[in-house]
């Protein structure tokens, strides 16, 4: 074994993952158990308070035993009948996403360390009447070597938390794009573009060959994009409804000198985009073209002029 995989092995034996969920993955076919809605509010209720330990424990053993703890009551909650239709809403610090057709849920979380890094948790549960189908995230981001060009599945999860999740179609295929943060370590941060899809056995998949940026450019190969900034910078990565692209900061160091260096990047007030067409997301350079170098705002409105044509 590795020196990379022993690393994971360990980390994830101590965060309790793997046997947590190794109890419960061969459940996964099991028919759901009958429950009224009382006893789902009783686990919301007790995981709401949880997730607030899992932020705000004193220290970092009681973080993360809160997040062991949060991970076999979920289990047990969706284990419950009819679940899915249980909206867990209380748990406002915690993010519970769902696509448009409703086909799926991912709850998704994270756990602060000491150390000023987050560690990433999530589970996608499955819209499935037979029973109950779940798939655990493991956040394997650290020990990616080619995060941002490589197709992995839930067990290699480049780990970040979702803000939003969006669906598109191309060819004949759904695309969930999954918009997260990554509080990467004390110096950066992370956005992060993420494209979930599900295989022919319906397992998920992230990454994937849909982003075209100019001809013979290198970025053509990226799987998601991931975006690294200074820890203090304010950057935006969101769907824009009206333009009907994904609109994102563009970046450059603080110094000229430092162009190596992710970490020192800021936002210079320009944006780059993404269009969806034809299956891709097609890359637009500057999202206000070239003859409009500053985003639109409307005009400032007179309002003595306003008063004036009222009367």
């Amino acid at each position: 074994m590795g020196a990379p995989l022993q690393i994971h092995f360990l980390r994830l034996i101590l965060f309790g993952l793997p046997l947590i969920f190794s109890v419960y993955t061969y459940e996964l076919k099991a028919q759901y158990i009958s429950a009224p809605q009382p006893i789902l509010q009783h686990f919301e209720d007790s995981l709401k308070s949880l997730s607030d330990s899992i932020l705000d424990g004193r220290e970092q053993g009681i973080r993360q035993q809160a997040c062991y703890d949060f991970i076999k009551m979920l289990v047990q909650a969706l284990k419950e009948n009819d679940s899915f239709s249980y909206p867990f809403d209380s748990l406002t610090r915690i993010s519970v996403l769902y696509p448009d057709n409703k086909s799926f849920r991912i709850f998704n979380w994270q756990l602060p360390l000491t150390s000023g890094k987050q560690r990433f948790y999530g589970v996608i549960q499955m819209h499935d009447k037979k029973g109950l189908k779940i798939y655990p995230l493991y956040d394997f981001s650290d020990y990616m070597k080619n995060s941002a060009d490589t197709v992995t599945n839930n067990e290699k999860w480049y780990g970040a938390l979702y803000y939003k999740i969006m669906q598109v179609k191309g060819r004949g295929k759904n695309y969930y794009m999954l918009f997260g943060w990554d509080g990467n370590t004390l110096s950066s941060n992370k956005k992060v573009l993420d494209v979930l899809t599900f295989n022919k056995s319906g397992e998920p998949v992230f990454g994937a060959a849909i982003f075209n940026f100019e001809t013979e450019s290198p970025r053509n190969n990226i799987k998601r994009l991931i975006l690294e900034y200074k820890e203090d910078a304010q950057v935006s990565m969101n769907y824009d409804a009206e333009l009907k692209m994904i609109v994102y900061d563009h970046l450059i160091p603080q110094d000229p000198l430092s162009k190596d260096l992710l970490f020192t990047y800021v936002p210079d007030g320009s944006y780059e985009a993404f269009k969806w067409k034809r299956g891709k997301w097609n890359y637009i350079e500057n999202v206000f073209t070239s003859t409009m170098r500053e985003p639109v705002f409307p005009k400032p409105v007179d309002f003595e002029k306003e008063k004036m044509y009222k009367k």
